[in-house]
């Protein structure tokens, strides 16, 4: 993950984390101008990772949203943008949502992904990036990860903008 996030209801914010509070809530409305500069903070930290350079065809998927919409908002444009940058497959349709759902957040144990359509096609045999906001308990990412697997992606790197400080 890159920033530290501390949700809005915590008091005493330093400016850096009301800044990084701001970013996660404008990546997670998929506002217009924020997807070149997510893209852009993305793809420089990426292409730190020394094994980025190794991986043979990597394709970066974005973890669903609830809702199509949401995800269309928040993902659609910043994954060709950061796919772009980094040379690497979109994978912006690798999943796609059957129905929305409400968001399941505190549904420990609760199978997220059955909501999900799966389309190996962009993932077999290939490492992954699997994108998102915010890490909290790691659970959604984990199902996503084994599922990924599971269907035969190489490998699962997750990256995401903030992880939840508690």
């Amino acid at each position: 993950y890159i920033h530290d996030y501390y949700p809005t209801r915590t008091k005493d914010l330093t400016p850096h984390q009301k800044k990084v509070s701001n970013l996660v809530f404008r990546f997670k409305e998929g506002t217009e101008n924020a997807a070149p500069l997510l893209a852009k903070i993305f793809s420089l930290c990426i292409g730190r990772m020394p094994f980025f350079k190794e991986m043979k065809s990597p394709v970066l998927i974005p973890i669903p949203a609830a809702t199509r919409e949401r995800n269309i908002a928040r993902f659609a444009r910043f994954c060709s943008l950061l796919s772009h940058r980094l040379k690497v497959v979109d994978g912006f349709r690798a999943t796609w949502i059957k129905e929305d759902r409400e968001q399941m957040k505190g549904t420990h144990g609760q199978d997220k992904l059955s909501n999900l359509i799966f389309h190996p096609d962009y993932f077999k045999g290939r490492d992954v990036f699997l994108i998102d906001d915010i890490i909290s308990s790691g659970e959604y990412f984990t199902q996503m990860k084994r599922k990924l697997i599971q269907l035969g992606a190489k490998s699962v790197t997750g990256l995401f903008l903030g992880k939840t400080v508690k």
